[in-house]
């Protein structure tokens, strides 16, 4: 029987392809094993990203409204060309500070393979962490959405522990947790009868 086709727990609306690196659900990653199956591959909601974008925006626009305000004292004292200069760096380190945001969320990723749970989260630029558990480690899935805007775009936290009472992986604000979390279960019911399976089979032979 072929395996089934992975769930893309993703946001609902196509993005363009501009932004496909920031958004874009990709269906392989770096270490995948050649009989390994992905389930479930999936970044927080994009309802995170909103609420940075709009500050890095307002604050791109903000020297204008200083410049209108101050066109007096500015012509006055004749710093038009230095205030010109001062104005490109700070909108330049601002649409840097965009970048970097929309770089973070795009390479925060979990997935969910037919063996294994990876977290992969960057800590900067040049700086990566990945973590993975076994399907046959995992010990409880929890879900926690709070307040209306969570509830209303379907979006919350998945906490997985292991028998390590030290050890868990949280999936922050990803959307559908509740299918996340079926998908979970599902493979490591999966992966448990595939075990039993083999072992059965080195028994008989």
């Amino acid at each position: 029987m072929p395996p089934q086709e992975p769930i893309i727990i993703e946001t609902e609306d196509p993005k363009p392809k501009l932004f496909d690196f920031f958004f874009k659900t990709h269906m392989t990653f770096e270490g995948k094993k050649e009989q390994e199956t992905i389930k479930v591959f999936t970044r927080r909601h994009w309802w995170v990203l909103l609420s940075p974008v709009i500050s890095f925006f307002i604050l791109s626009l903000l020297p204008i409204g200083l410049i209108i305000l101050g066109a007096k004292w500015i012509l006055a004292y004749n710093i038009a060309p230095w205030l010109g200069l001062a104005w490109v760096l700070y909108v330049m380190c601002t649409w840097f500070g965009l970048f970097y945001t929309l770089t973070m969320h795009a390479l925060d990723v979990w997935i969910v393979t037919s063996e294994r749970v990876i977290d992969s989260v960057q800590l900067g630029l040049f700086r990566r962490k990945v973590s993975e558990l076994h399907l046959e480690s995992i010990q409880d899935i929890s879900v926690n959405t709070t307040g209306f805007i969570e509830s209303y775009f379907n979006f919350g936290d998945l906490e997985v522990q292991t028998g390590a009472s030290e050890q868990r992986f949280l999936f922050e604000k990803i959307p559908k947790p509740l299918e996340v979390k079926d998908k979970i279960m599902e493979a490591a019911k999966q992966y448990d009868i595939d075990r039993l399976k083999f072992l059965d089979q080195q028994k008989e032979s």
